[in-house]
Order: structure tokens, then sequence, then C-alpha cells
């Protein structure tokens, strides 16, 4: 299990360059590239721009496994959806440059889906969204990895799941945020079971069960023994991989460097019990 990020608070402050230095310093071994920042999914870098990044971080033994693609998926406002769409759709071409395997696509959720009527319409919407896009997945090469997301179809693994094998097709996986499910009334640990072999990328965060706070696990309400005990029960073999940036938001720029390696060292004891509970 590789020890991976995204690099959400430190990018802005230090810059691409400098937070892949930070990270490989620190111990990580890959970065979820945040497609989501608009310079990385309009036109601003060409395509030798993620040619070169990717060739840098590589010599600093940094890999971009995963990506994550700008949301909202849909609005209210139809021509803001359709460019949301193309938006999405640059981001996989971005990602294929990165040596990305993976984009992260939230599902769409601009109607109040809390209604049975709603649900249903939500869930072919999302189908219709999600087809649409796996095309443009198929010719650059990466898996549409769907995220539970709070007020959505897939908040709960059982919605998550059914619109997972509705769609009939390896291109879509599971990125599970633990944070996410932690806060909208899901078992965290129970939902890793629930969820089990369609789990393939992940955001480890933490929160108290009332704020979305992505901070780092230990700082919240997660039980984390029992998270890595689930990992290990469903045969997880994918990346740790954070989503806990804010946990450094408040700190001086100058102890950046210093709060990821400390990332780094709960990171690396998370993987530790998750691989002891492998071994039992």
């Amino acid at each position: 299990m590789l020890l991976s990020s995204n690099f959400m608070y430190f990018h802005d402050e230090l810059g691409l360059l400098k937070t892949v230095d930070v990270f490989a310093e620190a111990g990580f071994q890959a970065i979820e590239f945040n497609l989501d920042l608009k310079e990385y999914y309009t036109d601003r870098h060409d395509e030798d721009f993620y040619r070169e990044i990717r060739r840098y971080a590589e010599d600093k033994g940094i890999r971009f496994l995963q990506a994550h693609a700008p949301f909202s998926s849909s609005y209210t406002d139809e021509g803001k959806t359709k460019q949301r769409f193309l938006d999405i759709v640059k981001s996989f071409r971005h990602a294929a440059l990165l040596g990305a395997k993976a984009v992260i696509v939230h599902p769409c959720r601009h109607i109040d889906c809390s209604e049975a009527e709603n649900y249903a319409l939500m869930m072919e919407y999302n189908l219709r969204f999600y087809r649409s896009l796996l095309p443009y997945a198929e010719e650059q090469g990466v898996k549409i990895a769907i995220e539970n997301v709070r007020d959505s179809i897939t908040v709960t693994p059982e919605g998550l799941l059914t619109l997972l094998h509705a769609l009939e097709s390896d291109t879509f996986t599971v990125c599970y945020d633990v944070g996410h499910a932690n806060k909208t009334g899901q078992d965290p640990a129970e939902m890793v079971r629930k969820l089990g072999k369609h789990i393939a990328y992940t955001h480890i965060h933490d929160n108290d069960g009332i704020h979305d706070s992505h901070t780092l696990p230990y700082y919240g309400t997660v039980d984390w023994e029992g998270v890595m005990q689930a990992f290990a029960e469903v045969g997880y073999a994918g990346n740790l991989n954070y989503e806990a940036g804010r946990f450094v938001q408040n700190a001086p720029i100058a102890l950046r460097a210093e709060s990821a390696k400390y990332m780094a060292s709960v990171g690396r004891h998370l993987i530790s019990r998750f691989e002891h509970y492998k071994s039992i």
C-alpha cells in the first residue's frame, strides 16, 4: 500500500514543484493530482507541461496514480452543466498525460434526492451522465472512480453499488471517502465491508461527524482501527490516499514541510495497522 495525498493547502502556498519536493522529502510515494483546480482543467497549460511535471515527479520518486475531476458535476443551469461536462472530459486527457490510472468524478446532485421520486430521477440522470463520459475515459485509458458524496445517490453503499452495477462497465470503479461516510452518518468500517472489492481508490480524512473538516486521521471521530481492519478484510489493494489537507490550513507556511512529514508518519502508522490485520 503506497502512501499518497492530494495537494490542497500545499499547492497554492508552495507552488506545484515545491509541493512535489515537500511530499517526496516527507516520504510520500504518490500524489492525487487536483485537476479540480481551474488552471488544470482549462487550456492554461499545454500537453508538454503535464509530461514535464510527470517526469519531474517521477525523478523525485512520486507518481500521479489518481486525479480529481472538476466538481460540482451538474447544476440547475444547463449551460453550466454542459461546460462542466467538457471540463471533466478535458481532465481525462490531462490525467492520462500525468500517468494517472483513474479520475475521481463526483455524482451529479443538483436536485435534492431525499424524496423517493427525486432519488429515482437522479439515479437515471447519473446513469446518463456517467455513460456519456465512458467513451472519453476509454479513449484516454483511465478509469472513472465514483465517490460517495453527501446529498447524492452515492451517500449510501447501496446507492453507490446500484449505480455501479447498472453502468455495466469495468471502466467504472469506486473511490471511497472515509470522511464523507463519517459525516453522513454511515459507519465508515461497515461501508468498507459493504462496498468490498469495488473500492479501488480512497480519500482518507477525519471529521467530527458534523463538519466536513478534511483533517488528519485521529483528529476526529472515525474509528481508524476498525476502518483499517475492514480494508484488510475485504482485500483492498489500492493506496492510502489523503484528502486531509485542511490539517495544515491554519499553520504558518514555513511549517508546511514539517506538517507533511507528520502527515506521512500518521499514514505509515495506518498502513502498519492494515498490514497487521492482513497478516492475522
